[in-house]
């Protein structure tokens, strides 16, 4: 190989191929340290280990002056990184979407790290559905709501009827197995049989094996139940914001504008629930707490405007659906570590 080829193979410091100022990745002119064209750098070489471990990290959790320039702004500065964000100055701070998800993720690493499901056993307990079944079958035999056939039994709800059901009161029923099944006509709609036969596997696993398989699978799946609930909260400040906006022209009103809000409030959120793991229960977790409600409310009122006691009243109905969402998605969860297994 002569030293003209030579050259031409090994990139030089500045990202140039035999000596010209031109992106390697592009192949557009870039004489400065970054390709004005597509943002690679122009030094080409291989980074040293500090370095490379330095840009892995760096790529998630940005670990330079931005990481804690963002969170003390997100912890300290009610509304802040949300108005900064719709000011256009998103080069200094993490992205919203990004600083979400990644304090979620390690929100729940960290409860799996502190907290195991033995903890989880002594809050909750298992009972026999099959005996709970059948003393919910006898005392409805008893009032009169379940009459017992020699092919099954039958559940009558009064008033109710459906498409095909020639009786008005049956509706609905159970097999001999109290199978809970829903009839119309002759169509009978029941579980899928892979999901029963998960459902039977689960109810003989032991107290321990139960606790473990809930408290692992809610933990893997706890992060998409957050990221699902992310865009219904930007609809719901949506909702709670919708109408004139004449009086405060600088309200969010447009869905993308409540999805960067609702997600530092997430984020925050987040941030809360971590300190929450690190601090005792005392006069320091209440200030926590006070801090939160306060933050929520005034982060609300910074970025939306308005008078206060408008916004109380728009934070509490958020609250209140959301707590509703927050309650199905629990109990999503609850289903998919029992059936996702």
């Amino acid at each position: 190989m002569s030293s003209t080829e030579l050259k031409e193979a090994v990139p030089t410091e500045a990202g140039a191929v035999g000596g010209d100022a031109t992106c390697r990745n592009c192949g557009a002119p870039a004489p400065g340290r970054f390709c004005g064209s597509c943002g690679q750098e122009t030094a080409v070489v291989l980074p040293r280990v500090g370095t490379f471990l330095r840009e892995a990290a760096g790529r998630y959790v940005a670990l330079d002056g931005r990481l804690w320039r963002t969170l003390f702004a997100l912890f300290a500065r009610p509304g802040f990184l949300t108005l900064e964000y719709f000011a256009g100055r998103r080069r200094r701070y993490i992205r919203p979407a990004r600083l979400f998800l990644v304090l979620y993720l390690l929100l729940f690493a960290l409860i799996g790290l502190m907290h195991s499901s033995g903890q989880l056993a002594d809050e909750i307990s298992f009972v026999n559905s099959d005996d709970v079944a059948k003393e919910i079958a006898d005392e409805l035999t008893a009032s009169g709501g379940l009459s017992v056939t020699d092919g099954g039994a039958t559940l009558r709800i009064p008033g109710v009827a459906l498409p095909g059901v020639e009786d008005a009161n049956k509706s609905a029923g159970s097999d001999d197995d109290l199978n809970v099944e829903v009839r119309m006509g002759d169509l009978v709609k029941a579980l899928p049989e892979p999901l029963r036969n998960r459902y039977a596997n689960f109810k003989k696993l032991s107290t321990e094996d139960k606790t473990e398989r809930i408290y692992s699978g809610m933990l893997r799946y706890g992060p998409y139940a957050m990221v699902a609930l992310l865009p219904a909260l930007a609809l719901l400040f949506g909702l709670a914001y919708v109408g004139r906006t004449a009086s405060y022209p600088g309200r969010p009103r447009r869905y993308a504008e409540h999805l960067v809000y609702a997600a530092h409030v997430q984020a925050f959120a987040a941030l809360m629930l971590m300190a929450q793991l690190f601090v005792p229960a005392g006069l320091l977790g209440s200030a926590l707490t006070l801090w939160t409600v306060y933050y929520l409310l005034r982060a609300q009122q910074v970025v939306y405007r308005g008078r206060w006691w408008a916004g109380v009243l728009r934070a509490g109905f958020v609250a209140i659906v959301y707590s509703v969402l927050l309650a199905l998605a629990v109990v999503g969860l609850l289903t998919m570590a029992v059936m996702l297994r």
